[in-house]
């Protein structure tokens, strides 16, 4: 669930994915980013048994002017569709992005003026590459075990160059895995080999990772909550009264003024 090419690519993923206003409109197309890639670990899970329930984070990132952010994000997920919400404590308001593997279509809600873009998901902008980019990389088990939210995990470090990458995963969550990459469609069959792939063939799934450029951390994510629990169908229907708008008008309202 963490993506990054050299110190940009967490902005570009769990996420990914970002809209926002004013306090966002700095951070709009981050968060943007952020939640668009928010699967980017999850292509190679099995497609057998799905999860239902919530799945929520606490992240860092680095906006455009090389300042800290901090932002929740919350996940509701369905076998055939995900709601993302994710907002900050100094915004007023947040950003949410629905998946409807059902239909095939991406919802980006802007909550200031009541609108809505809509996207094919086969076609959606594609900022979610990870890893790879940003000269070679080194990834390695260190042995070391802890449990998150009782789950047991594993220590692995990525570093390249001045950047360095703790990230601890666990085995146990394929279902959680196959459901967010049959919804959200991630597929990481075609792509080039990154340190992303290498966790993934780990059969790892990420629920806590800190990168930090030249010791400074630039990026963070920790998975707080992750609650089996079954999910009313109409939580994932756009909300009444929002009128659509196209992607194009939405990202320019989002960008820095």
């Amino acid at each position: 669930m963490f993506c990054r090419q050299g110190s940009r690519n967490h902005r570009r993923t769990y996420a990914s994915l970002k809209i926002q206003h004013d306090f966002p409109r700095r951070t709009a197309t981050v968060r943007f980013r952020l939640i668009i890639c928010v699967a980017v670990f999850c292509y190679g899970a099995p497609a057998a048994a799905q999860f239902e329930g919530v799945f929520e984070t606490r992240n860092i990132t680095t906006n455009e002017t090389g300042s800290i952010e901090e932002f929740t994000m919350t996940m509701w997920i369905k076998p055939d569709r995900v709601k993302v919400s994710s907002g900050s404590a100094d915004a007023a308001q947040g950003t949410t992005m629905i998946y409807r593997g059902d239909r095939g279509v991406i919802w980006m809600l802007n909550t200031e003026d009541r609108t809505y873009a809509e996207i094919e998901q086969q076609t959606a902008p594609e900022e979610h590459s990870i890893g790879g980019g940003g000269g070679e990389f080194r990834i390695r088990k260190t042995g070391k075990r802890q449990k998150i939210l009782g789950y047991a995990c594993e220590q692995v470090m990525i570093t390249r160059a001045n950047e360095q990458t703790e990230l601890w995963g666990s085995k146990r969550l394929n279902k959680l895995q196959a459901t967010l990459a049959t919804v959200l469609g991630t597929d990481r069959a075609a792509t080039p080999a990154d340190w992303a792939t290498q966790v993934d063939r780990m059969g790892l799934f990420p629920l806590r990772s800190t990168t930090k450029i030249s010791g400074r951390i630039v990026e963070a994510q920790e998975v707080t909550r992750i609650q089996e629990t079954v999910l009313a169908p109409d939580i994932f229907d756009l909300p009444a009264g929002y009128r659509k708008s196209d992607l194009d008008s939405m990202m320019d309202d989002a960008s820095p003024r």
